[in-house]
């Protein structure tokens, strides 16, 4: 597993986030402290405090996730 920080400033970057996931193969988790959201759900995605860094949990290969990373490389921090 791969692990990142992400941040979200808006609403709008949610979706889009969400949006981008949804298309990968491989599951992707957001992990906030003790919490672990489905990061191809938006329900899910709303339930954590989004205001502060957010951990990005890519299970995929490394070729997989490098990909990826870069379709949101906008959210990184």
């Amino acid at each position: 597993m791969f692990e990142k920080k992400i941040q979200f400033n808006a609403v709008n970057e949610i979706k889009e986030f969400v949006n981008l996931t949804t298309r990968q193969p491989f599951d992707i988790d957001l992990i906030a402290g003790r919490y672990v959201a489905d990061a191809k759900s938006i329900l899910s995605v709303f339930g954590l405090d989004l205001g502060s860094e957010v951990t990005l949990g890519i299970h995929a290969t490394e070729a997989e996730a490098q990909e990826y990373l870069t379709q949101i490389e906008k959210f990184l921090v």
